[in-house]
């Protein structure tokens, strides 16, 4: 075997090994954290055929040209690799390990095996529809900084799906409906117009409290207080890839939240607000408390304006929810675009 030929299936047998042990990762989260038979059962699917791409390639040849102590990288690491905020976060850089792997594969398999190389593109790209699926909408939490609370009575008579759009326009990635006194088919219809505003403008849509709405309504998630069902059981109902939000008060509550797999958590109250009247305001403390321990995200809410967005920011806050001061205003949007202008990524 010349030295060329060497390298490169030393290349192609490190990225195998690499793209089945992404694999087998991202289907434990699949099986254990979403039980979801069908993801579990597509990356499955997925190791078979790399060992079966091993077995074309030519196993015996891959492991002849394997030297893993002369592996001058098998030492090298970023200090990103060594930490995970949550379960979603090991799946997302497995598949990423995955696609890339499978992208090596591709390119050096050429040099020998034309017919490889197309197997394993075809991998890739099925690898780029499993990662849609098992991570989106979830992973997408995390990039809104804005999270808009829509309630009919606050809006000052204009249509709901109106003002979530006008909010959406001024930066805000997530929009929850919360509706506790509406009749059930009223709340269904509304949340259907949402759905379709937050779909066309590219935001998250979210429904308080009601899976049923939500799930009839499309939403991409729930979010829930702490006496309503946990997220496992929302997760099921909704489906596997469904966000779920908590309301916590306190840390006990955040930490809980983040050991059940909530994808995002409520910080609150921290102001004093027109929307609820809590026995005792967490303050600005809490937020502190969030910034230093909980790695999910986590959305200061109650009396959030454009006012205290610095103060709640220098508390370790880079996200915020807000109702009134956005859904109320006069001009929606640019008081979206104001506050979002606060946060940290925020566009001015």
């Amino acid at each position: 075997m010349t030295k060329r030929l060497d390298a490169a299936f030393r290349i192609v047998d490190a990225n195998l090994n690499r793209a089945r042990e992404a694999a087998r990762v991202a289907e434990e989260y699949a099986r254990f954290a979403l039980d979801s038979a069908d993801l579990a059962a597509r990356l499955k699917n997925m190791r078979h055929k790399l060992r079966s791409l091993a077995s074309d390639l030519g196993a015996d040849t891959l492991l002849a040209a394997r030297d893993t102590p002369g592996d001058v990288g098998t030492k090298l690491a970023t200090e990103s690799e060594g930490s995970r905020a949550t379960d979603a976060d090991v799946a997302a850089a497995a598949l990423k390990r995955l696609q890339e792997a499978l992208r090596v594969i591709e390119e050096y398999a050429k040099i020998e095996q034309p017919a490889a190389a197309s197997a394993a593109e075809t991998l890739r790209y099925e690898a780029y529809a499993i990662e849609s699926d098992l991570l989106a909408p979830r992973r997408r939490v995390r990039d809104a900084r804005l999270y808009v609370v829509v309630t009919t009575a606050l809006c000052e008579g204009r249509d709901p799906a109106d003002v979530a759009r006008a909010a959406i326009r001024g930066g805000a990635g997530i929009v929850q409906l919360r509706e506790k006194e509406m009749p059930a088919g009223e709340f269904l219809a509304l949340a259907r117009q949402l759905r379709t505003v937050c779909s066309e403008e590219r935001a998250l849509f979210i429904v308080n409290d009601r899976i049923d709405i939500a799930a009839a309504s499309g939403a991409d998630g729930v979010h829930l207080g702490q006496t309503d069902v946990s997220c496992v059981e929302a997760r099921k109902l909704l489906g596997s890839g469904a966000i779920v939000g908590v309301s916590t008060h306190a840390i006990e509550e955040a930490r809980q939240a983040e050991a059940d797999g909530a994808d995002y958590i409520g910080v609150g109250t921290i102001f004093a607000t027109q929307t609820k009247v809590p026995k005792q305001l967490a303050g600005l403390e809490y937020v502190r408390a969030i910034a230093s321990e909980i790695r999910i995200p986590g959305y200061p809410i109650g009396g959030m304006k454009a006012g205290v967005i610095p103060s709640v920011v220098e508390a370790g806050a880079d996200r915020v929810a807000v109702c009134t001061a956005i859904i109320a205003a006069d001009d929606v949007e640019a008081a979206a675009r104001e506050i979002n202008a606060l946060l940290p990524d925020g566009d001015a």
